[in-house]
């Protein structure tokens, strides 16, 4: 998994299947097991399946 600060801009950043470079779709967001200011984010490729998850700090609103 890979440590990502989250911000405003989060929807507009790419994530590209790291499989077959296609665009991945956000499919999950899950509070992350251990520590409350961070939450699980899955990423889903049409092509591949299930690629990826990111840790990312939870936005203000959810906190």
């Amino acid at each position: 998994m890979r440590l990502q600060k989250a911000s405003k801009s989060s929807k507009q950043e790419r994530h590209p299947c790291p499989i077959c470079s296609t665009e991945t779709t956000l499919s999950e967001i899950a509070p992350h097991p251990l520590h409350v200011n961070f939450e699980v984010r899955g990423y889903v490729c049409e092509q591949c399946g299930p690629v990826k998850s990111l840790v990312v700090l939870r936005s203000p609103l959810h906190a």
